[in-house]
């Protein structure tokens, strides 16, 4: 986690506020993955995952389901991929299995969700393509709603898909019916 970041950590900004301020030496990368493991076995809304590298098990970027909201049953995914593994489609494949396994049923090892929804700010266009290449429905354009440091106040696209939509063992949107 910590060499990823530390590798092109700017490139982070200013989309993930967090790498600027967060995960700056290995004593707070551990501490924050102990407390994500932490909030896993209580009541937080937040479930943080690794993204890793299929050949060397090295991470090389995270995802998570956050905003999880259990009398609803939805959630928020959020992700990132390093700089030197971008562009390569493991975001897309990371997010593909999460929601997969978002909407799987809880008996077989899933979260039984119905719901998910991902949100990006409008000038982060590499985010975008996530859910552009998964094919998700677009639902939020809000303008000016914001604040970008670095950018000023920027809009937030978000893409929406429910379970009945999603083939969990294919890990890709249903085909349209016709």
């Amino acid at each position: 986690m910590l060499a990823g970041l530390e590798r092109d950590r700017s490139s982070y900004w200013p989309w993930l506020p967090w790498a600027r301020t967060d995960n700056r030496n290995l004593a707070e990368c551990i501490f924050n993955i102990e407390r994500f493991r932490r909030e896993r076995e209580g009541t937080a809304d937040n479930f943080g995952i690794g993204i890793a590298d299929r050949e060397t098990g090295k991470v090389i970027g995270g995802t998570s389901l956050h905003r999880l909201h259990v009398a609803s049953h939805q959630a928020e995914i959020g992700y990132y991929i390093h700089s030197h593994r971008r562009g390569q489609g493991l975001c897309t494949e990371a997010v593909a299995g999460l929601i997969s396994w978002a909407f799987m049923h809880q008996n077989a090892g899933g979260w039984g969700l119905r719901r998910i929804e991902i949100l990006c700010a409008a000038d982060n266009v590499p985010s975008q393509r996530v859910p552009q290449k998964l094919g998700l429905r677009q639902e939020v354009n809000k303008v000016a709603e914001r604040w970008v440091d670095g950018v000023g106040w920027g809009g937030t696209l978000g893409w929406g898909v429910l379970s009945e939509e999603w083939d969990v063992a294919g890990r890709k949107l249903r085909a349209a019916a016709s």
